[in-house]
């Protein structure tokens, strides 16, 4: 855990306004530290200055893409060991293999159900 706050801290990458809104707002009352961007330029910067617990990230964002910035966090010793779980629309196999091959920790298919499925995907993580 970030051993600089009691709370668990989530850098979470996500373009979309109302996804964001929904998730974020059930993260924050679960009693996790959120830190959110609409785009994934800075989440390698920003994963280097405070070190979040676990990051999740939309494969599909403007600017820098999911796979681009998890590419980036696997080749950085500071930070290549902190769960990344993909939280996107994208279901198809090939993107989740390739995920998961490139380090992924988890992805998940955002649906109107999956906020229970995140909690739960991130509970067992900070466990691990």
């Amino acid at each position: 855990m970030n051993q600089s706050a009691q709370k668990p801290t989530i850098i979470y990458a996500e373009d979309s306004k109302s996804i964001s809104t929904i998730v974020k707002h059930r993260l924050i009352s679960e009693g996790y530290n959120v830190v959110h961007f609409a785009t994934g330029e800075k989440v390698v910067e920003e994963a280097l200055k405070i070190i979040p617990d676990i990051i999740l990230l939309d494969n599909d964002m403007p600017v820098k893409d999911g796979l681009s910035i998890l590419k980036e966090l696997k080749a950085i010793p500071e930070v290549k060991d902190i769960p990344v779980i993909f939280l996107t629309t994208i279901n198809e196999k090939k993107t989740v293999i390739k995920c998961l091959e490139l380090g992924a920790s988890d992805y998940i298919v955002k649906d109107a159900m999956a906020i229970n499925e995140i909690l739960s995907r991130i509970s067992f993580r900070l466990k691990s």
